[in-house]
């Protein structure tokens, strides 16, 4: 068995290979839709592999266990030379077992290919054609099956799906909520599947923040609306009852002109 020195080493092989083969990848010319579409599933494929190898290394770097400082320690001081004998009887072993093992050079075998990978393509459906176009079938079903809803043809949901402030209020019951939150999920997938290399969450993120920051906005403008709106204006009297000379001339104007008067 290797040492956990020679697992780090080769763990950071893997990550020098993987930079390597990234900056092949992203300087080999994509041209088609789909030919883009290979180059970033297989430089997000290759990140993949450089993490796992990063997590290795920060655990052994760690030593939470102290197997790596063991196993420094044994190969100083004065017991060095009995890790030493340790090491080669293990190698000797190994090479006994496996007496026709041939030494290989370590060429990095990756070409460079973007031809469709079916793997990839299978992570979308027919009428998606590779991540072309959305596929919003099965939510467009769903849609016209709300209560309330018009049986629009999907062309015309095409153009209106995403327009959620013109749906009635009758409409937005819980069976619409989980219509839209499947429609949230997929479209969601649906830029994973076709930008890997698109970090979503910092998308969404953004787009929330700036969606509180327009929320909070319109509340303010709402409020100072209502404000403005609530504040009593003076009333402007039909009669002016400091100019009135005595009795004779309130009876002169009515009763009821003056109780009017009066109340306000």
């Amino acid at each position: 068995s290797s040492t956990l020195a020679e697992q780090a080493r080769v763990g950071h092989q893997e990550i020098e290979s993987g930079v390597n083969r990234i900056v092949k990848l992203l300087a080999h010319p994509a041209k088609t839709h789909k030919q883009k579409l290979m180059q970033q599933h297989k430089v997000l494929k290759e990140v993949g592999v450089m993490q796992r190898s990063s997590k290795k290394l920060e655990k052994y770097y760690q030593d939470s266990d102290g197997s790596r400082k063991q196993e420094m320690e044994s190969m100083s001081g004065n017991d060095v030379f009995n890790g030493f004998y340790g090491k080669l009887r293990e190698l000797r072993e190994y090479h006994k077992k496996f007496p026709n093992l041939q030494a290989e050079p370590e060429l990095d075998p990756f070409q460079v290919s973007l031809d469709d990978d079916p793997e990839i393509l299978a992570q979308f459906t027919g009428e998606e054609f590779a991540g072309r176009f959305l596929d919003l079938n099965p939510h467009h079903i769903k849609f016209i099956n709300l209560k309330g809803t018009k049986a629009v043809t999907y062309e015309a949901y095409l153009s209106i799906f995403e327009d959620f402030s013109s749906v009635p209020e009758d409409v937005r019951t819980r069976k619409y909520r989980d219509y839209i939150k499947e429609l949230k999920e997929y479209l969601a997938s649906f830029v994973t599947r076709t930008k890997p290399l698109q970090d979503l969450d910092r998308l969404l993120a953004a787009s929330e923040e700036d969606f509180e920051k327009r929320w909070a906005k319109m509340g303010a403008q709402q409020q100072a609306a209502a404000s403005k709106s609530s504040v009593k204006k003076p009333l402007k009297r039909g009669i002016a009852l400091d100019g009135v000379a005595g009795p004779e001339e309130l009876a002169a104007m009515g009763g009821d002109a003056l109780k009017a008067e009066l109340q306000a």
